[in-house]
């Protein structure tokens, strides 16, 4: 993408994240942007071409996530999924927040979200499957069990930035977060999941958890 147009991108979305999308108009973009509105229509001439281009956008950061038919081998590397879902919850806070306004002005979008959605719930699950049977998870003991974990953590992970808002606890925290989640994993760990879990990965929620100097 050219400059001007991708400074404009830059513009929409940093605003769609801080006021919402039905707040923000073209008028804030192109002032934000630094440009008129004029030359602001030249690139994109309504706000739902602004949202088609990040939509796209979107598709390429969101694609590799859930494209690749990970079983995820070790735990460092579901900890490196966590790491991307958190960047892009960051980047595109508006995606996760603002459900309705999509759903009711940008239906085309809503319904490529309902797909990422049933997909990523595949992918969490087929990776508790995974390691339920190489014994890092113990068996399940209800049916369904794993299903609806799966389930818990991607309400955790789509969510996390309404809570946060709700909460009102301030500048969101990436440890926090993979702390979160990985607490669900806690009362299923096998002892050889347990002793992976504290040897690689709690040294990682110590780390992103360290304050700035």
């Amino acid at each position: 993408m050219k400059a001007t147009p991708q400074k404009i991108i830059n513009a929409a979305v940093s605003l769609f994240n801080q006021f919402g999308l039905a707040n923000v108009r073209l008028q804030h973009i192109a002032d934000k942007t630094g440009i008129s509105v004029g030359n602001l229509a030249y690139h994109f001439p309504k706000k739902a071409s602004i949202i088609r281009q990040i939509d796209q956008d979107l598709e390429k950061v969101i694609e590799p996530l859930l494209s690749n038919e990970l079983t995820f081998p070790h735990l460092i590397d579901f900890d490196n999924q966590l790491s991307c879902y958190y960047a892009l919850l960051n980047n595109y806070t508006f995606y996760f927040l603002d459900l309705l306004e999509m759903e009711r002005a940008f239906p085309v979008m809503h319904i490529k979200r309902k797909k990422y959605i049933q997909r990523m719930v595949g992918q969490i699950g087929a990776w508790i499957r995974h390691h339920e049977k190489n014994g890092i998870f113990q068996p399940q003991i209800r049916p369904n069990q794993y299903r609806i974990l799966g389930h818990t953590i991607w309400m955790i992970i789509t969510f996390w930035m309404t809570q946060q808002k709700v909460s009102n606890t301030g500048k969101s925290n990436e440890g926090t977060f993979k702390e979160t989640v990985w607490n669900q994993f806690l009362p299923i760990f096998t002892p050889v999941g347990l002793m992976e879990y504290e040897a690689i990965i709690l040294p990682q929620l110590k780390l992103v958890n360290m304050p700035d100097l």
